[in-house]
């Protein structure tokens, strides 16, 4: 379930095999490199030495998808208010930190949140502890200036090609409006045209996000299918279901209770596509603890019990790690887990370690 681990020695190899290249190359290649740029034409060896950072977004659903490796493309779909918002965000604040930068980033990432709904609140961002907000800019309309999927897109387009790294939450493809659709009236019957405009900004940027390393995160929802083949289908095009990465599809989800008063919610994934080695088709729950985000300690828990990583006797939850120091009850697990200094990493370095993650 794992992702392996690459050979190091036969990446050192397939180097030297690189390096080595330009000698056998023949005229006409020479040419074109020439012309058009060094490495336009590589051999399949290239490949293996490209160096991508990948993203994790939280233990359980990393579990499913091996994390979100940068220049692709992310989306989420389900159920109305499923979490799935708060999971892109929880996400993009992830990418802000320097040690997932790479190269382009050695700062953090800059994110941009497309809002076509118009409903961010200052609760959505107070709710994502860890989310930069120096470093989180929002495309919005403004009195006099509704903006519509055309703008959206194209000033995503702007931002995709000059901000190496970038990470650009569209949220959603389904709101987004078309100037015919917003000078229209409510009468006009003509079908939406909302997904030809987003297979335009597919074609647009597929080959720019990889090279630029961005990473798109689109938020999709799910309508009623009048063909009758599932109960539903996506509001989106089939552009973006082309074009995914990476992709996590909300199957229920429900309150998630402490002595009866709600403090978030559980939320049921299942994961279509994947950019890892981890085999698609995986099912988890993940737990959004409201005024958090992603209860990312929670979820380290659950598996390393699991995995037998941390002991469990009735209510007690000993922790080997920290020297088997003890804490009763799961929620005080958590905050004894949270007061260690990198207390979190550490238990989630070994989850990863026993997944073979390389996140």
């Amino acid at each position: 379930m794992g992702r392996p681990k690459k050979n190091i020695d036969n990446i050192e190899q397939i180097e030297k095999d690189e390096s080595s290249t330009l000698d056998k190359k023949s005229g006409l290649e020479l040419s074109i490199e020439k012309e058009f740029g060094k490495n336009i034409l590589v051999d399949g060896n290239y490949i293996f030495t490209q160096k991508s950072v990948i993203i994790p977004i939280s233990p359980a659903i990393d579990t499913i998808t091996g994390g979100m490796p940068e220049g692709g493309f992310f989306t989420l779909t389900g159920q109305p208010k499923a979490g799935k918002s708060t999971t892109a965000l929880d996400f993009a604040a992830t990418a802000q930190n320097p040690k997932y930068g790479g190269e382009c980033c050695p700062d953090g990432r800059e994110i941009y949140f497309y809002a076509a709904e118009g409903r961010l609140k200052e609760r959505d961002i107070a709710g994502i502890l860890h989310l930069n907000r120096n470093k989180f800019h929002i495309i919005q309309s403004i009195p006099g200036k509704i903006l519509s999927a055309a703008d959206y897109l194209e000033i995503a387009e702007r931002f995709i090609n000059e901000k190496p790294g970038s990470v650009h939450i569209i949220d959603s493809y389904s709101a987004l409006c078309t100037e015919a659709e917003k000078t229209g009236t409510m009468s006009d019957q003509q079908r939406a045209d909302g997904p030809k405009v987003i297979a335009k900004f597919c074609r647009k940027v597929c080959n720019t996000v990889p090279v630029n390393r961005c990473i798109i995160i689109g938020v999709t929802h799910q309508m009623g299918n009048p063909t009758g083949y599932s109960e539903f289908k996506e509001k989106s095009g089939q552009s973006i279901a082309y074009q995914v990465d990476v992709k996590l599809k909300c199957q229920a989800f429900r309150a998630w209770k402490i002595n009866e008063a709600q403090i978030g919610q559980e939320v049921d994934w299942v994961c279509p596509n994947t950019a890892t080695y981890i085999t698609p088709g995986g099912k988890v729950t993940s737990f959004i603890r409201y005024g958090k985000g992603i209860d990312k300690t929670r979820e380290a828990i659950n598996i390393a019990i699991d995995l037998n990583i941390i002991k469990k006797g009735g209510a007690w939850y000993e922790f080997p790690m920290f020297n088997n120091q003890k804490a009763q009850g799961l929620e005080n697990a958590v905050l004894f887990v949270d007061s260690m200094p990198n207390g979190y990493d550490i238990v989630y370095d070994k989850v990863k370690e026993m997944f073979g993650l390389t996140l």
